[in-house]
């Protein structure tokens, strides 16, 4: 698996870390959404590695609540296309 490195800057501080090539795009995209909701947090700046972990908590958080509504809803359309296809069988 390749591993994209990146660079963020939060605050005047750049952080560089690396991002497996299948969320590279992902990211990109949250990017900014990840700066403005940390920059807009009130924390002192000593605790700017704090209000980053709590940030990602939160994203991940939100990924797996997302992942589960997603197979929910992949359930809900695989049972609907067998009703689909039984009534269009009959």
């Amino acid at each position: 698996m390749k591993i994209n490195k990146l660079k963020i800057t939060i605050r005047d501080r750049e952080f560089e870390f690396g991002v497996p090539e299948s969320e590279y795009i992902i990211f990109k995209k949250a990017e900014k959404s990840i700066i403005e909701l940390i920059e807009n947090m009130k924390f002192p700046e000593h605790k700017l590695d704090n209000a980053i972990l709590n940030a990602a908590l939160g994203v991940a958080k939100e990924n797996e609540s997302l992942k589960e509504q997603t197979k929910e809803l992949d359930e809900k359309v695989a049972e609907l296309t067998k009703k689909i296809e039984i009534f269009l069988n009959q």
